[in-house]
This record gives C-alpha cells, structure tokens and sequence, in this order.
C-alpha cells in the first residue's frame, strides 16, 4: 500500500518502499537508506541495505537461500557538519549445493561485499578513506585532524588510508606529463629526528602549464635530505625517457 506521508510522495526506488530523496542525498549506489538517527553523540547513524533480489553462490552460482544479515557499522565522510556513520545490513545467503554423500560445493554460507561502499573487514567506507586522501593532498590537513572530523582514532584513519598512499607512491604514471619541474628544500619538523624521522626533505613538484597558461602545482615526490646529490640520484631513479621531455627545472 502506497504511504501518502514518505518524504519522496510515493516515489520509491525499485518498488520496495526505498525513498528516492533519501537514497539521492546519502548516494551510495545500489543500497538503500532504511533508517537515520543520531548515535551516543552528535553523530549521525544512517542504516542501509541492498534490495532484495536473486543471489548466485560465488563458486557453483546455483541460486542461493536466504541466511539472514550481518550487521557491519562503518565510518563514513561527515554529513552537515556532523560525524556519520553506515549501519550496513549485509545480506547473507548460504548454498543448498547437496553435501550428502558427499559435498559438491565447498561454499556454506557467504555474506554480500560491495567495494563500492567499503572493503571486506574495512573500517571506514572507500569514500571517506579518499575523502581523508584528498584533505591531506588538497587541505593541509592532519590525520588528527580529519579523525576529529569522522569522529574515529587517529589509527583508524592511518590504517585505513595508508595502504591507498602507499599504492600511489608506487605509481610512476604521477610523473607523466610533466614538463616544468620545480624543486625546493622543506623542513618538515622542528623535533628531534629520533621521534618523527628526517627533518630536511627536498621537494619536486609539477609546475607545468595547462592549455590555458595556468600553473596547478602538483607534489611529485618528498625525498630525505637537501643537497644536490639528493636532486641528483632522484633524477636519476627517474630515467632518461623523464629528463628527456623536462626542459624546465
């Protein structure tokens, strides 16, 4: 029975009963807001699930049986100035495979993953760990800083991103396209080097004009030390083909 009083005025995603409006303003693709409250705090608690439909085992793909849900909270981007998080109702199926006499399908049970919304045993959902990446590169934002902001631990945060900065530092394609490179020595701290590491880095940074003449700076690379041979031996790990189409230092 269509409910005159929903927020989207009879609207509703997939003919479950979803609210359109709600779903829109959360916006993860192919769940659905269920509910929204605040938590202990100030914080919001958005609960969500995916629509019902047909579900293949992953191994045997024989259709699968309904096994109830696993409740997993995440941390999420903040919402209207306030912490939020994602009570996500994961579904979970199991396999009526036949296990007698013997089994022909090593699936029992399986739980519904989405890495869209959030990597298997993750603790913050993919958008928020970019949204902590772009704050860093983008904001002059600290890990503390942005833990304030979800309403999570400094380690939270640090674990959850770490290993996407560890992967772009591996990328080599960052160094495509450059034509003006820019270098300049950085203190990073003022304490002592036992406890926070090398203090004295030399930065590189892409100062290549677009189409329309405007410099975006782009940090390249942070390397310990600033000395020539510090320049030297990264330029070198470079290769000919990068010092070939840099004209511009």
């Amino acid at each position: 029975m269509t409910e005159p009083t929903l927020c989207c005025r009879g609207v509703c995603a997939g003919g479950h009963g979803y609210c359109a409006n709600c779903d829109l303003l959360v916006g993860l693709d192919a769940l659905h807001v269920v509910g929204v409250e605040r938590d202990d705090g100030d914080g919001l608690l958005v609960t969500v699930e995916s629509a019902p439909e047909p579900a293949g085992c992953p191994v045997c793909g024989v259709i699968a049986h309904s096994h109830g849900r696993r409740v997993v909270e995440l941390v999420d981007i903040p919402c209207f100035g306030r912490p939020a998080r994602i009570r996500w109702l994961k579904r979970r199926w199991t396999c009526p495979a036949p296990t007698c006499p013997a089994p022909t399908c090593p699936v029992g049970t399986f739980t519904e993953q989405d890495e869209r919304l959030a990597k298997p045993r993750a603790l913050l959902t993919t958008r928020a760990c970019w949204w902590a990446v772009r704050q860093l590169r983008g904001e002059h934002a600290s890990v503390a800083g942005i833990a304030r902001q979800l309403g999570t631990s400094w380690r939270t945060v640090w674990c959850s991103i770490a290993p996407l900065l560890e992967a772009m530092a591996a990328d080599e394609s960052r160094f495509d396209g450059v034509k003006t490179l820019g270098v300049d020595e950085h203190i990073w701290h003022h304490v002592s080097v036992t406890e926070r590491g090398p203090k004295e880095l030399t930065g590189m940074v892409d100062l290549t004009r677009d189409q329309a003449g405007r410099v975006r700076a782009r940090l390249l690379d942070l390397v310990p030390g600033r000395s020539g041979a510090v320049y030297r031996d990264w330029l070198h790990a470079r290769g000919e083909a990068f010092r070939q189409r840099v004209p511009w230092v």
